[in-house]
């Protein structure tokens, strides 16, 4: 199929979908700019809303939800710089805030082309001083493009600090695999393999890191080797990388040796991986440039992955996911 670009619904859902190299996505502006379906050879990749109604009720399980901050915030708020930033409480039973709201927000296309090899387009948000995101403090813009090309789906995300302080800064994704991508009927035929470093370890009443760290468990080793089930039980750990530029996880049917390849760049340099109870039909794959309540954490920037941006400064993000046969 020729590369091209048209704007359609999805399941009750306007959008945009690209076409290119033997794949289409389709992405939707109005909530996040969210890619929320990918497809290769009439298999799809990624959990897509059956219906504009369910998008709405749960936007950060299907897709490529941006999350902003990802994860939580203890009690949705920290210090930075002698100023209090607050969130909302949208994680009422543990009290903190959680992945932000960006992933629901409009964003406005900013460009779109394609030609023989490929298709590309691009979406804009921007937090104004009469417009503001949350309660965040500071004006910045997001820029989200896409380009889809026989590579699979590339991304790239870049925020800006348009404030006149500095902003701290922490990005993540929610990706949402479907568990059965194949449609085979037997989610036990899949593994999962990342290039997993150490277990950040968790509170489990609260959800927030311990300051500890694991550097080999059985879920380490069998996420090392590529044999770890997802649905065998319960998932939802956090990880480091291995600190290479390019961090590589694969979501595979053992049998057919078909893979889903996602792989992101430095500093997207944690993992969290969920299943919601491993009963849900998916498997979600999220890449973090810090850890879990990074702005309370104890730990050095460089262990926690806190960063923020002087004015006018930019952080670009850089990710690919793309389906490989056996």
């Amino acid at each position: 199929m020729k590369s091209n670009i048209t704007e359609e619904t999805c399941n009750g859902i306007s959008g945009y979908r690209l076409f290119s190299g033997g794949y289409s996505a389709f992405i939707c502006a109005h909530m996040g700019a969210n890619c929320i379906q990918l497809t290769k050879d009439d298999v799809s990749l990624l959990r897509t809303p059956p219906s504009r109604e369910q998008f709405a009720a749960q936007p950060n399980l299907y897709g490529i939800p941006l999350l902003f901050p990802p994860n939580r915030i203890k009690e949705g708020r920290y210090m930075f710089e002698g100023r209090e930033y607050r969130f909302p409480i949208n994680e009422p039973e543990r009290g903190h805030h959680i992945h932000g709201f960006l992933s629901s927000t409009p964003f406005k296309p900013r460009a779109r082309w394609y030609n023989e090899t490929q298709a590309h387009i691009s979406f804009v948000y921007e937090a104004a001083a009469d417009d503001p995101y949350l309660q965040f403090g500071h004006t910045f813009k997001v820029e989200s493009a896409f380009s889809l090309s026989e590579a699979g789906l590339g991304h790239a995300l870049t925020i800006t600090n348009t404030s006149e302080n500095e902003m701290p800064v922490g990005v993540g994704f929610h990706t949402t695999f479907n568990a059965d991508f194949l449609g085979t009927g037997k989610e036990e035929e899949y593994v999962l393999c990342l290039d997993a470093g150490q277990e950040i370890l968790i509170d489990r009443p609260t959800f927030i890191p311990t300051g500890e760290y694991v550097q080999s468990n059985e879920l380490l080793e069998t996420l090392r080797q590529g044999t770890y089930r997802p649905y065998t039980q319960a998932l939802s750990n956090h990880f480091t990388t291995k600190r290479e530029p390019v961090h590589e996880l694969w979501y595979m049917h053992q049998p057919s040796r078909t893979s889903i390849h996602y792989s992101t760049k430095s500093p997207l340099d944690y993992w969290m991986l969920f299943n919601k109870g491993g009963c849900e039909g998916f498997v979600c794959a999220e890449p973090q440039t810090w850890i879990i309540d990074a702005p309370n954490s104890k730990l050095a920037p460089e262990q926690s992955g806190f960063r923020s941006l002087g004015p006018q400064q930019s952080l670009t993000l850089r990710s690919r996911l793309s389906m490989t046969a056996g």
